[in-house]
């Protein structure tokens, strides 16, 4: 690896720690709702856009294991902000869906990291924003990739 690209590393791996730092600092400052934690916005956010879905189904989503999903879905229910049922055909097998409240906790927070993102790069253009938008997909999705591969 020629020099150049070992400096492109150095400062991408200087500025994506600064970054998550930044991230949840200016998050915690910010808020103006009382936001739900990540791994609660993501489970919530899975049920409202795919609906019902099992643990074994949320687990498989996030490359978790049953047990670490379900100790995440424990205090949703609890909350209120997720139901769960039997399933009709395999009654071993409980559906989880999200409820009234859990979509109101997870607009609430939505809507509040929505604005805080629309302040930090409102005064970007869209092609920048789309852009970055691209990018950050992109390496999401090696992220996952990579977390996929290192499963199995």
């Amino acid at each position: 690896m020629d020099q150049a690209n070992m400096d492109s590393f150095e400062a991408l791996e200087r500025e994506m720690a600064i970054f998550a730092r930044r991230l949840e600092g200016a998050r915690q400052s910010w808020r103006k709702h009382r936001e739900i934690d990540r791994s609660a916005y993501l489970i919530l956010l899975a049920l409202r856009e795919e609906g019902e879905l099992t643990a074994g189904q949320l687990a498989a989503r996030f490359l978790l294991d049953i047990s670490t999903i379900s100790r995440q879905i424990t205090p949703l229910v609890e909350a209120g902000w997720i139901a769960k049922e039997r399933d009709e055909d395999d009654k071993r097998q409980l559906r989880l869906s999200i409820t009234e409240a859990g979509v109101e906790a997870l607009e609430a927070t939505r809507a509040s990291r929505i604005e805080l993102y629309r302040e930090l790069v409102g005064d970007w253009t869209e092609e920048e924003r789309r852009t970055f938008l691209g990018l950050l997909r992109r390496l999401n999705e090696r992220i996952r990739a990579r977390q996929q591969a290192e499963r199995t």
